[in-house]
């Protein structure tokens, strides 16, 4: 991927185009695809990350274009399933820190992409949502990035791109903050710090695109609690106090909460 693609003249912009044609190249290339067509995509979105070499300004676009394009190009060769899209988002974020992109525009415009990506080729947002922020987590952690910051671009790129292609942002937004808060979690990061950078990052994204911030945020909020309150009351309140109000000159309002815990903190707020 890296070679061919140096060799196109296409490096610059890493296009769409490019990177889905050099992918299905490489990917008939190989002898057998079945189930390591995730692991394919995600080598491939890493040789055109390095094929651009130090992306620095143009970090955004490029992320997002290349995984689109190794997306497209998988979907023309295998089967692209939801576990493929997790592998292009944890390389995506592998191959931009490998060529000092910043992590949360890096984490932002992989999640847009993949989801965008998957969105062309037929996967459902309800289908791809978890698995592509499992991904931005677990790439994150692999570099070493801090999974507050990871939690406020995931949002933000999941918003813009169920936006753009039209799916139900309000249940992406709640579902993507409830597989934030039980991957922070599981690694014990502080969950009302990844409540609230979710909820900043989905009052941005909504903003950019014309979304009801409010509703978007409150939808991230509820979310937020019913995960935190699956880990512990405690940490079900730590979220609700942080996670709602007025963040961002925006009213945050916690809806109906459903959660295995917590049933006497459940009304809404």
């Amino acid at each position: 991927m890296a070679g061919t693609l140096s060799g196109t003249g296409h490096v610059a912009g890493a296009g769409i185009d490019a990177v889905r044609d050099v992918t299905v190249n490489a990917l008939r290339s190989t002898r057998t695809i079945g189930g390591e067509a995730g692991h394919l995509a995600q080598d491939a979105i890493i040789g055109a990350l390095q094929a651009t070499g130090k992306i620095g300004g143009a970090a955004g676009a490029v992320v997002r274009d290349s995984a689109i394009g190794v997306i497209q190009g998988t979907g023309q060769v295998a089967t692209a399933t939801t576990t493929t899209l997790h592998d292009v988002v944890v390389g995506a974020i592998r191959g931009s820190s490998d060529v000092g992109a910043e992590l949360g525009t890096a984490a932002q415009h992989a999640v847009e992409g993949t989801l965008k990506g998957g969105a062309s080729i037929g996967v459902t947002t309800e289908e791809a949502v978890v698995q592509v922020t499992r991904g931005a987590i677990e790439g994150t952690r692999e570099i070493g990035g801090s999974l507050v910051t990871a939690a406020q671009a995931t949002m933000a790129g999941v918003i813009t791109a169920v936006a753009g292609t039209g799916g139900d942002v309000t249940t992406a937004a709640r579902d993507t903050s409830r597989q934030l808060i039980s991957s922070a979690a599981a690694v014990g990061e502080d969950l009302a710090q990844v409540a609230v950078a979710a909820v900043q990052g989905s009052i941005s994204a909504a903003k950019s695109v014309g979304v009801d911030a409010e509703k978007a945020a409150s939808a991230v909020a509820t979310g937020a609690i019913e995960a935190a309150y699956d880990v512990s009351d405690a940490a079900g309140d730590a979220v609700r106090n942080a996670a709602t109000g007025t963040i961002q000159e925006v009213r945050v309002v916690a809806g109906s909460i459903t959660s295995d815990q917590g049933d006497d903190k459940k009304a809404a707020t």
